[in-house]
């Protein structure tokens, strides 16, 4: 069974005095567990929207959205669905509660009804998994905006998710945060968790097992980010490939040889030495 199955979904906002705005028009989808998904789309297309129907923060206009199992739609079923699904917003403020980091990261787990004799244990694992161990005694306020995203991060981690839902969580980082950030989900993913990362970033969309493209409320693409970034409807979507996808596939008239889905500089580069070899060769 898929960890999230999603049954024509659709979403409809209805803003005061205006009409109807529909942001999902029937989205069929399932993400198995353990699986690294990106969700990518020009501003408007529903990325936000559908993440948040992963923690029934939003609940459907119509269709069904299951969890795990549980209906998204069952209020008996919400805290199981928001324990096993944790969300990491844009800004990390907008998450931390607390004056101090290990305060902070409790907060959580508190409200699930952690053992006091647990708690300890679950905060430091938690801070250990992100590197902010050493910060435990610090106000919040004081840190950077990558170290309190990854406090932000450690707050979800500390009860106990099998999803992460990252909200173009790196957005608002510089690139030093943006890259422990990154590499922190990494972890994430090899060590089992389910990450499913908003982004309008297509380098780091490339770093997922799997990128869902969408366009106007409705799933445009969904593969593998190496045939995703290779279609010809990209620019229809409002989307670029990677800077290094690009960059190869200008390069093709060159260099026919190149595929055209390289996804990072150091794939772009061992191609372009192999290419040069060749030619040694010839």
């Amino acid at each position: 069974m898929s960890f999230v199955r999603i049954d024509d979904l659709t979403h409809t906002y209805t803003p005061p005095g205006r009409d109807p705005v529909p942001a999902l028009c029937g989205i069929d989808l399932e993400i198995e567990a353990g699986e690294y998904v990106a969700i990518v789309g020009a501003n408007g297309s529903g990325k936000t929207t559908l993440a948040r129907h992963l923690n029934a923060l939003l609940l459907p206009t119509s269709g069904d959205v299951w969890v795990n199992g549980h209906n998204t739609r069952d209020p008996s079923a919400l805290r199981t669905i928001r324990a096993a699904v944790g969300m990491v917003f844009q800004s990390p403020a907008d998450q931390i509660v607390a004056t101090v980091v290990e305060e902070d990261v409790a907060f959580g787990p508190e409200n699930l009804s952690v053992p006091h004799e647990e708690l300890s244990g679950v905060v430091r694992s938690a801070l250990e998994r992100v590197g902010m161990w050493h910060a435990r005694h610090r106000p919040p306020h004081l840190l950077s905006a990558g170290q309190q995203q990854r406090i932000a991060i450690a707050g979800v981690l500390a009860m106990g998710p099998r999803c992460l839902v990252c909200d173009e969580a790196t957005s608002m980082l510089d690139p030093a945060g943006r890259r422990d950030v990154l590499c922190i989900l990494d972890d994430l993913h090899h060590a089992g968790l389910t990450i499913l990362s908003v982004t309008h970033s297509m380098t780091e969309a490339a770093r997922a097992e799997r990128v869902i493209a969408l366009h106007q409320g409705r799933i445009a693409l969904d593969g593998r980010p190496d045939r995703v970034f290779a279609s010809e409807m990209l620019p229809s979507l409002g989307l670029m490939p990677p800077p290094a996808t690009e960059l190869g596939q200008r390069l093709r008239p060159y260099w026919p040889s190149l595929s055209p889905a390289l996804l990072t500089a150091d794939e772009l580069a061992e191609a372009l030495i192999a290419c040069a070899r060749a030619e040694a060769l010839a």
